[in-house]
């Protein structure tokens, strides 16, 4: 109950989820990789692993680690992902 008066995401996270969502065919394909992702945002890398890991924990995102790339993670939809997928599509389209 404490937590109803929380935003869900916050800034950071709902600029990358709407980035996500604008390259959804890309990311629910083959997935986004980590590391390009704060760049692509316009966001610190820093803010980048910190809006991901708010992702993660809300299930949105998984992060998939790249064993040819020690430390690098690709992202991929989680199972939370089709309800913000289609909540982010009822925003877009209104």
């Amino acid at each position: 109950m404490a937590d109803e008066h929380r935003p869900r995401h916050d800034e950071k996270a709902d600029r990358v989820l709407r980035w996500l969502y604008e390259h959804r065919g890309e990311f629910e394909q083959t997935g986004v990789s980590e590391q390009s992702l704060a760049s692509a945002v316009g966001i610190s890398e820093r803010d980048a692993t910190e809006a991901v890991d708010r992702l993660e924990n809300r299930e949105a995102v998984v992060r998939i680690p790249q064993h040819d790339a020690p430390g690098s993670f690709l992202l991929q939809p989680a199972r939370g992902w089709a309800d913000i997928s289609e909540e982010l599509g009822k925003e877009s389209a209104a």
